[in-house]
C-alpha cells in the first residue's frame, strides 16, 4: 500500500499565544498552543485516517458503553454543542438533592499521550490486537517520532533561496521536493526524542486523544454509573457528579482517591489550579461539604450557582474586547474617508443582526441559542439573555457618525463627525 511507504515532510512548527483573562483585564502571563502544521499531501492523509478512525471509535464507544462520555471531536454529534452537553449536566446536578462534584482538565494532555499506551489502544480500536497494520504504523510513527522545521526558519529561507513574499496567494507547496532536500541541509530539521507527546493541530490528533482516553472513560463511567452519577470528558475537561446522601460525607475521599487512581494509571496528569470539588446542596453550589462557603460550578464557557447560569465572565470581556476594537476601528476608517464605513461588517460579526453562515454565528446568536436551551430546564434560571441585552447599545455609544451635506457647495468635502450615545 502507498501509505506504509510514504514519506512524510517534517511538520512546520508555531506557537499561538492567547492572552489569560481575570477579573475584566488580561493577565501578563499568557497561554501558549504549540501548533504543527502538515503539509498538503500529508494533511489530506492525516484527515482521511482521522475520518476513518473516529468511525471505528464511535463503535468502540457504543460497545463498551461510552458514547455519551466523550463529547468533543466526535462526528456523530450533529446538532449538539458545548450548550446541550453543559445543560445535561446542570441539569442532572439540579434535580438532586445533594451532589458531589469533581472538575478538572488535563495538563498538556496531547504533549503528554504516552506512545505505548496509545498504540495499544489504537490496536484495539483497529481492531488489530497483535500489530498495526503497515499503513497504520507509519502514520503512527510519523505522529510520535515527530520531526518539524520552525516556521520563522523556513519563511527566512524562502525569503533568502526564492525571494518569496507572503502576498502571494494559492501557494501549491513552498518547495520542490529536490528543493526540499537542500533546504534540509540548511535548516535544523527538530525531532521527538521523546516516548510521549504527539502534535496538536493534524486532523488526526484530536482523535486520537480521544482513543487514548477510551480506557480511562470505561474505569471512570463504570464507576461513576454505578453509583448513581454521571462522568463526562470534552476533550481534556472532564467532570464528575455524585448523588451522595447524609452519613456517606467520610466517602468522597475515597472517590477522590479512586479518580487520581485512574489518573495516574493513565499516565495522564490534571492540571494545577484547575482541578476543583464542589458540592450541590438544597439549590446552592458550595466549596466544601459542611455547604457553609458559597462556589460556583464552571464548566465547558457556563457558571451555575445552584439555581441561576449564566456565561463565563471571561467569554463575555473578550467578546466586548474585540467588538470594542472593531468600533475604533471602523471609526478611524469613517473619520479618514469623510462617511461611514465597514458598519455591515461590525454588525455582522457582533450584534443580533449579524447573518448565519454555513450553520455558524456570532457571540450574539450562540449567546441567544445558550439561553434558550436552558430555559428548557424547569430546575434552574438562565440569566444568559440579561447579559447580552444592552450589547446593541454599548456599541453604538463608541460608534461615530460622519455625515456628508447634500448641498452642492458642499459637494468633495469631507463631512462633520459626530457621536451616537453619550
Amino acid at each position: 500500500m502507498y501509505i506504509s511507504s510514504h514519506s512524510f515532510y517534517p511538520f512546520i512548527h508555531y506557537t499561538i499565544t492567547t492572552r489569560k483573562y481575570k477579573k475584566e483585564k488580561f493577565l501578563s502571563d499568557p497561554k501558549k498552543r504549540e501548533i504543527y502544521y502538515a503539509s498538503h499531501m500529508d494533511g489530506y492523509i492525516f484527515k482521511y485516517y482521522g475520518e476513518s478512525l473516529n468511525y471505528l471509535y464511535n463503535k468502540a464507544c457504543h460497545d463498551r458503553g461510552l458514547n455519551d462520555v466523550s463529547l468533543a471531536y466526535r462526528n456523530n454529534k450533529e446538532g449538539r454543542s458545548n450548550i446541550h452537553f453543559a445543560a445535561e449536566v446542570i441539569k442532572f446536578i439540579s434535580i438532586q438533592e445533594h451532589a458531589f462534584i469533581f472538575v478538572s482538565d488535563f495538563s498538556k494532555y496531547f504533549d503528554n499521550l504516552d506512545h505505548k499506551l496509545l498504540k495499544e489502544r489504537l490496536q484495539k480500536v483497529l481492531g488489530e490486537e497483535s500489530r498495526l497494520p503497515a499503513d497504520w504504523w507509519n502514520v503512527f510513527k510519523h505522529l510520535t517520532k515527530f520531526n518539524w522545521v520552525e516556521k520563522d526558519l523556513l519563511i527566512n529561507d524562502l525569503k533568502q533561496s526564492k525571494g518569496w513574499s507572503s502576498d502571494r496567494k494559492n501557494r501549491e507547496r513552498y518547495y520542490t521536493p529536490a528543493e526540499f532536500r537542500e533546504f534540509r541541509k540548511r535548516v535544523p530539521i527538530l525531532c521527538n526524542p521523546y516516548g510521549y507527546g504527539i502534535p496538536q493541530g493534524t486532523a488526526i490528533s484530536a482523535v486520537l486523544a480521544n482513543v487514548y482516553a477510551i480506557d480511562f472513560d470505561e474505569v471512570l463511567n463504570t464507576y461513576v454509573s454505578g453509583l448513581g452519577g454521571i462522568y463526562r470528558r470534552y476533550s481534556d475537561d472532564i467532570i464528575i457528579v455524585l448523588p451522595i446522601k447524609k452519613g456517606q460525607e467520610n466517602k468522597i475521599t475515597d472517590h477522590i482517591s479512586f479518580i487520581r487512581e485512574a489518573v495516574k494509571d493513565n499516565k495522564i496528569t490534571m492540571g494545577e489550579g484547575k482541578t476543583n470539588t464542589l458540592f450541590y446542596s438544597n439549590k446552592g453550589i458550595y466549596k466544601e461539604i459542611q455547604c457553609e462557603n458559597a462556589g460556583k460550578l464552571d464548566y465547558l464557557g457556563f457558571v451555575f450557582d445552584g439555581t441561576k447560569v449564566l456565561l463565563r465572565e471571561k467569554s463575555l470581556f473578550k467578546y466586548y474586547h474585540r467588538a470594542y476594537k472593531k468600533v475604533a476601528s471602523v471609526n478611524k476608517k469613517s473619520s479618514k474617508r469623510g462617511k461611514n464605513v465597514g458598519r455591515k461588517k461590525l454588525y455582522s460579526l457582533y450584534t443580533h443582526l449579524g447573518r448565519r453562515y454555513k450553520g455558524y454565528g456570532n457571540f450574539i446568536t450562540y449567546a441567544k441559542k445558550a439561553h434558550a436551551v436552558f430555559q428548557e430546564i424547569d430546575t434552574v434560571e438562565s440569566l444568559i439573555y440579561r447579559q447580552i441585552k444592552r450589547h446593541w447599545n454599548k456599541i453604538q455609544a463608541r460608534m461615530i457618525s460622519v455625515t456628508v451635506e447634500t448641498t452642492s457647495s458642499d459637494v468633495g468635502k469631507k463631512g462633520s463627525t459626530s457621536f451616537y450615545g453619550s
